[in-house]
C-alpha cells in the first residue's frame, strides 16, 4: 500500500505512515489467504492501528502545531472522527465474533480511509504545500486590510473614490511614482505604493489646491507620507486581526524594471490608478 509519493517530507511522520500502511496491507494479505488465523490476526491488527492512530495522530498534530498550520483544527477534528470510527468498528467485530464478512467490511474501510488521509489530507503538510498556501493566506490577509485603508485614506484624503479594485499584479509604466515601506513584526516584507501622474497630481491638488506640473520633492514628500498613512492604519487592522506588524519610514524608488511579480491591487479611480503590491515571508 505504501507508495513514495505519499511522503511529505518530515522523516518521522513519514515513517509512521509507512508502518500504518504496512499493518493494513498486512491485514488484507491474511484475509486474501483464506487462513484461519485471520480472527486472531484481525484482533491484532484492530489493537496496533488503534494504538498507533493516538500517537501518530499526537505527532502529527504537535507538527502541524509547530508550524502554525492553518487547517490544524478541521485535520484534528478527521483524526478525533477516525479513532471514534475505530473503537465502534472493534464493538461490531467482537458482537458479530469476528465473522469473515465484518472483518473484510473492517478492512475495507481502515485501507480506504487511510490511503486518502495518507495520499490527501496529509499532503497538505507537505513542506512545499504549506508553504505555499500559508503564504498565500497570510498575503490575502494582508491585502485585504491594505485594500480597506487605501481606499478610506484616498477618498477621505483627495476625493479619490475608487471605481473598483482588481486583484493581481501591477507594472505599471516608468512615468509612475513608486513609494516602498518595510514591514516589519512576524513577519517581514515589503509595500509599494504606485500612483499614476494623473492619479498623484489629483492628490496633492485635492489636499493644497495647489496645480502641480511636475514630479518634485513636494509630490515625492506628500506622496510619501500618504503611503505611510495607509501603511498605518493597514498594520492596525492586521495587528488587530492577531500578527504583530509595523512600518518603516517610506522611500521613493527610483528605479523601474519594468514588471512586478508581488501580490496586490491595482484601484481605479476618476483621476487615474493607484495600485499597491505587498511581498511578506
Amino acid at each position: 500500500m505504501w507508495k513514495e509519493y505519499y511522503k511529505i517530507g518530515v522523516d518521522y511522520i513519514d515513517e509512521q505512515h509507512k508502518e500504518l500502511c504496512d499493518e493494513a496491507e498486512r491485514l488484507l494479505r491474511k484475509i486474501q489467504s483464506g487462513d484461519p488465523d485471520t480472527k486472531d490476526e484481525c484482533i491484532r491488527a484492530i489493537t496496533f492501528l488503534k494504538d498507533y492512530s493516538v500517537t501518530h495522530f499526537a505527532a502529527e498534530e504537535e507538527y502541524q502545531l509547530s508550524i502554525s498550520f492553518s487547517d490544524r483544527v478541521s485535520h484534528k477534528a478527521a483524526h478525533e472522527a477516525f479513532i471514534t470510527t475505530v473503537l465502534e468498528l472493534e464493538q461490531k467485530l467482537a458482537d458479530a465474533d469476528y465473522d469473515i464478512a465484518v472483518i473484510k467490511e473492517v478492512a475495507g474501510f481502515l485501507t480506504s480511509w487511510l490511503t486518502y488521509h495518507i495520499a490527501e489530507t496529509d499532503q497538505k503538510l507537505k513542506k512545499s504545500e504549506w508553504l505555499s498556501n500559508e503564504r498565500t493566506a497570510l498575503v490575502s490577509s494582508y491585502l485585504s486590510c491594505f485594500a480597506q485603508s487605501t481606499t478610506s485614506v484616498l477618498e477621505t484624503m483627495g476625493g479619490l473614490a475608487a471605481k473598483g479594485i482588481t486583484f493581481g499584479t501591477y507594472s505599471g509604466s516608468e512615468e509612475d511614482i513608486r513609494i516602498l515601506i518595510g514591514l516589519l513584526g512576524d513577519y517581514s516584507g515589503e509595500a509599494v505604493f504606485t500612483y499614476s501622474k494623473e492619479s498623484a497630481f489629483s492628490l496633492i491638488e485635492a489636499m493644497t489646491s495647489v496645480e502641480l506640473f511636475e514630479i518634485d520633492e513636494l509630490a515625492h514628500s506628500a506622496l510619501s507620507e500618504i503611503s505611510n498613512i495607509i501603511s498605518g492604519n493597514a498594520t492596525g487592522l492586521i495587528t488587530a486581526g492577531g500578527k504583530a506588524c509595523d512600518i518603516e519610514p517610506p522611500r521613493v524608488m527610483t528605479e523601474f524594471s519594468g514588471k512586478d511579480n508581488r501580490s496586490g491591487f491595482f484601484m481605479d479611480t476618476e483621476h487615474g490608478e493607484v495600485a499597491v503590491s505587498v511581498n511578506v515571508m
